[in-house]
């Protein structure tokens, strides 16, 4: 007997969870079992996805299938992270995916950023960042939703991409920032980080 590929598998997974958001009865289920099951996610992210610290991204609003497929990546090596990939390995499958449709229901609040949103910042963004991550930088199903993400975690984030961080390697934001620099990183950061 043949095992079906992990890739298969998270395909299927894919699936199932896009069967769970067009039922109204099963989502409901899965939103308020993602809250229970998420209690290992508040420490850090918060009890509603709104991260407690400015350098943790918010879950909050983020897509679900997004959500999900970090969770594989984590899972499976593909990204690194001392906490996270601990975590994702001990979720079951539905665990992950009830976790992360319930971050996607929860809508991100307002934050105090230590920066101001500049022109520069917003004039990058619509030249180059918004043909992934959508003009209200909300993302989709590939690409993360980034407006309104503590601007502490956007630069760092931004800083590992540009001086080629390991970590990030496998990402296409090494090739669509290798021409821009520190302070533009900068200004797109603090742009986004007050996107509503």
């Amino acid at each position: 007997m043949t095992l079906p590929s992990y890739a298969e598998t998270v395909e299927n997974m894919l699936v199932e969870m896009t069967m769970i958001q067009n039922n109204t009865a099963l989502m409901q289920a899965a939103v308020a079992d993602g809250r229970e099951r998420g209690q290992l996610c508040f420490r850090c992210h918060g009890d509603d996805g709104n991260s407690k610290r400015d350098y943790i991204p918010n879950l909050a609003s983020q897509n679900a299938l997004y959500l999900f497929t970090q969770f594989e990546h984590f899972a499976d090596g593909t990204r690194k992270d001392y906490v996270m990939s601990k975590l994702a390995g001990h979720l079951s499958k539905e665990d992950r995916i009830n976790i992360a449709l319930y971050f996607s229901q929860s809508p991100v609040a307002k934050r105090q950023q230590p920066v101001e949103s500049n022109a520069k910042g917003e004039q990058i963004y619509r030249s180059m960042c918004f043909a992934c991550h959508g003009n209200d930088g909300y993302g989709n199903q590939q690409y993360p939703r980034i407006a309104g993400q503590p601007y502490e975690y956007l630069e760092k984030t931004l800083m590992k991409f540009l001086h080629k961080d390991p970590e990030r390697q496998n990402s296409p934001m090494s090739s669509v920032i290798q021409n821009m620099n520190e302070q533009q990183m900068k200004d797109v950061a603090a742009y986004v980080a007050h996107m509503p």
